[in-house]
């Protein structure tokens, strides 16, 4: 495999993880068929919960490859081959994993093979950490002057909470005073301790930490409105900024904007504004429609229908301020899924 490039590197980290994922799911089976317990199902081995080890294994192969797989959207092949800083970083990371999963091979092959899960768990949250923050530093240094935002996204995601109960600066190798008699380091086995047993239920210390929680939804949405002359409508909604004939539009794909008529809030759908297709255009070859404008008028301008799931969005005097925010905060693969997005 070469490892000459970060997206060679990162393919390298992927095909680890699922390695170790595969050979602790044979070392667990072997387990509990020696234990004579029950054999659960194939793919729920602890009861229906993933146990820490199995939820880091899988979840971080997959955060570090939907990072780099962002990088490379936005960015292309300069982020994919990436420059010497993200690949020792990387390679570091590749050869501290590799030596742990080393390890989960062993486990699986002997007849009574031991395996410390806690300081499993510890390696494989580290290298993801550390790789994404790698990744992250890399597409800073790459974006850098570049009409793109200037965060990749999805290395600045809340991480599960048991990564974010074991402080970064602990997730490195311990040093040679803190191994206890018995070969353990005790320090990071009450880290790590500390990390599972606080999760809930307390019976299955194994099970991984949960989810971040669903988005709250504000009470105002669902109990304060306020009166238009369209109807009541949510007060603190973000679509309560758009018109509302142009949220049918947003609601309604199939819905076509009329011809030959003006908006009620008085809004021209086919105004002088789409005239020019030329000044319709935004990045990566894509044009705005004048049915992308429709759904997005507002009073006072345009909002961004593109914004709308982040919960919030700005009001855009004109067409060129709206062009300059999609050109300057959205990514290729946000057109592409909005059908009112044409490329050429």
């Amino acid at each position: 495999m070469d490892l000459s490039s970060v997206g060679g590197v990162v393919e390298a980290l992927v095909a680890t993880y699922t390695a170790g994922l595969e050979y602790y799911t044979k070392w667990q089976r072997r387990k509990w068929q020696e234990n004579h317990y029950q054999t659960p199902a194939k793919d729920s081995l602890c009861g229906g919960n993933a146990c820490a080890l199995s939820a880091s294994l899988g979840f971080s192969s997959g955060k570090i490859k939907e990072a780099f797989d962002d990088g490379v959207d936005i960015l292309g092949d300069g982020f994919a081959n990436g420059d010497e800083i993200c690949r020792e970083s990387l390679q570091g990371n590749l050869e501290l994993l590799q030596e742990k999963i080393y390890d989960l091979h062993k486990a699986m092959r002997a007849e009574n093979g031991p395996l410390d899960l806690c300081q499993a768990v510890r390696v494989s949250e580290s290298v993801r950490i550390s790789s994404l923050a790698a990744l992250a530093g890399l597409y800073k240094r790459v974006a850098v002057g570049r009409l793109v935002p200037q965060v990749l996204p999805t290395a600045h995601q809340q991480r599960p909470r048991l990564s974010v109960a074991i402080p970064e600066e602990d997730m490195v190798k311990p040093p040679d005073d803190s191994v206890g008699v018995d070969g353990d380091s005790t320090e990071h086995i009450q880290i790590v301790y500390h990390a599972i047993s606080s999760i809930k239920p307390h019976y299955l210390q194994s099970e991984p930490p949960s989810p971040p929680p669903t988005p709250k939804q504000i009470p105002d949405d669902l109990q304060s409105t306020c009166t238009s002359a369209y109807g009541p409508r949510p007060k603190n909604s973000v679509f309560s900024m758009f018109c509302p004939e142009a949220l049918k539009y947003q609601v309604n794909p199939q819905k076509t904007i009329p011809r030959h008529r003006s908006c009620r809030c008085g809004y021209n759908w086919h105004g002088t504004h789409i005239e020019d297709e030329t000044a319709m255009a935004v990045k990566d070859g894509f044009r705005i429609t004048a049915r992308f404008l429709g759904k997005s008028h507002c009073e006072g301008g345009f909002g961004c229908v593109l914004c709308t799931s982040s919960g919030r969005t700005e009001t855009y005097r004109g067409v060129q301020d709206l062009k300059d925010h999609i050109n300057a905060s959205h990514i290729k693969w946000q057109l592409l899924h909005d059908r009112d997005m044409v490329s050429g």
